[in-house]
């Protein structure tokens, strides 16, 4: 017996690509739901209050460097204390708490599956929380490498570098460190997306923060695979006359490959059947 008219077959209903074209017609435009999440991420109070703690670090920086040796007592070696591994702490708090809302917080609701079944579907709902994150990485390392640049000139000048290349390599550290809390950042998605407490990856993220430093200082050998490992290295070239760009690389390419990681894992716990 031939369907009803007007009535898709059961086979249809299965087909993937029938699914795809129905959610394209009801999804919302992407520049929509990404203007959303972002401000779901970055104009939270919560975010403003760690945002305000971390400008404190290099504000404390120019006054400690006001009495300090005379070949860091500038601008730009303020911006160099303040994104020093250990004040990762502070640089990194923002990144941790947008990841672990990303996908914990839905889980512990129990409406991630909800999520992951709708239009928006998971490689959108990945991008939009990666997005999130890059975008809260971004937003520290702004604060933070502006704030450094305010105060060491008020409080120390610019130094033996001039105001263009003092902005200049400003700007670079703060590009770098933003790719460097963006990789971790989406390590801890992954995690995010496979617990259902949003404590468990803010504790994780802490412990990140603030154990990776001490273990790359104490062990040389682990700063390489560590996410703030070697960023004594890079502020340190990067602060040099002339210039060195060996560790920067090296670290950037370590940074992006804790990023496809934690992308493609995220990928994978938002596809899976049992969610």
């Amino acid at each position: 017996m031939s369907p009803r008219a007007g009535v898709r077959p059961p086979h249809a209903a299965r087909d993937p690509r029938a699914r795809n074209r129905a959610r394209r017609r009801t999804a919302a435009p992407l520049p929509r739901l990404l203007r959303s999440e972002l401000e779901l991420a970055l104009l939270r109070p919560r975010t403003a209050v760690v945002l305000g703690a971390a400008v404190l670090v290099p504000v404390l920086a120019a006054v400690a460097l006001s009495g300090g040796p005379a070949h860091a007592a500038h601008a730009l070696g303020v911006v160099a204390v303040a994104l020093s591994e250990f004040a990762a702490f502070s640089l990194g708090m923002p990144v941790v708490l947008v990841a672990a809302d990303a996908f914990a917080t839905e889980r512990g609701r129990r409406t991630l599956d909800g999520l992951r079944l709708s239009p928006v579907g998971p490689g959108r709902l990945l991008l939009l929380k990666a997005s999130a994150v890059a975008a809260a990485a971004a937003a520290a390392a702004a604060v933070v490498v502006g704030a450094g640049l305010v105060a060491g000139s008020l409080v120390l000048g610019t130094g033996p570098y001039g105001t263009a290349a003092t902005l200049g390599r400003a700007l670079l550290l703060g590009a770098w460190m933003t790719g460097q809390l963006t990789g971790a950042g989406l390590l801890l998605l992954a995690l995010s997306a496979a617990v259902r407490r949003p404590a468990a990856v803010v504790a994780a993220g802490l412990a990140a923060l603030t154990i990776a430093p001490l273990v790359a200082a104490v062990w040389r050998p682990a700063a390489p695979v560590l996410p703030s490992g070697q960023w004594h290295e890079v502020l340190a070239a990067v602060t040099a006359v002339p210039a060195e760009t060996g560790a920067l690389w090296a670290t950037t390419v370590r940074a992006g490959g804790f990023a496809v990681a934690g992308a493609g894992i995220t990928l994978f716990l938002l596809t899976r059947r049992d969610g």
